[in-house]
């Protein structure tokens, strides 16, 4: 019976392990997200989109500060949605603005 028990703690234990793992592996995921939407914008400021492509330059911004503020909020799954946006626009605004890829 002690045995069952035991093995019966074990399983759980194991569960609230991955289970943990799981919700800080999503954390992981939008900071990796903020973090690729941030790089692409920084390439697309390099390359002059604030002035060659302004609409898509500036639509990254705003959805790069989106991102960010719902971080602070929480909400975590609109945060690597709204950093996704950001990155799309970072790289039209890079490639309009002759700096990426032909």
């Amino acid at each position: 019976m002690k045995s069952a028990i035991s093995k019966i703690l074990v399983l759980l234990a194991c569960v609230a392990l991955v289970a943990g793992c799981g919700k800080f592996l999503g954390h992981a995921d939008t900071a990796s997200k903020l973090t690729l939407a941030q790089e692409s914008l920084a390439k697309a400021k390099a390359a002059g989109a604030e002035t060659k492509a302004p609409a898509e330059y500036y639509m990254a911004v705003e959805w790069l500060k989106a991102a960010e503020h719902e971080v602070q909020e929480g909400d975590r799954p609109a945060a690597k949605e709204w950093a996704e946006k950001s990155e799309q626009y970072s790289k039209a605004a890079l490639q309009k603005a002759g700096g990426g890829a032909k």
